[in-house]
């Protein structure tokens, strides 16, 4: 509450290792996007790419000790 204000607003999370994994890996799937759009591929392909990287990555960081729900929040989705 100390940092938020009407123009910053600071969520918490208890699943300090999901947030971790999940804010590195979801970087790896940004660089993809941008690679499907430099090669010219449409909507359908990024969007089936968002897609299946958002399971593999939750996959991922849940056997790495992350909690699930944490991947569909920010942490995964992003912003």
């Amino acid at each position: 509450m100390l940092f938020s204000n009407r123009r910053l607003r600071v969520y918490t999370n208890t699943d300090v290792s999901g947030c971790e994994y999940g804010a590195a890996l979801k970087n790896v799937i940004a660089i993809a996007a941008g690679v499907c759009d430099g090669l010219g591929y449409g909507d359908n392909t990024k969007g089936a790419l968002l897609t299946r990287g958002l399971a593999e990555i939750t996959r991922l960081g849940v056997a790495m000790g992350g909690r699930r729900e944490t991947f569909y929040g920010l942490t995964g989705m992003g912003t």
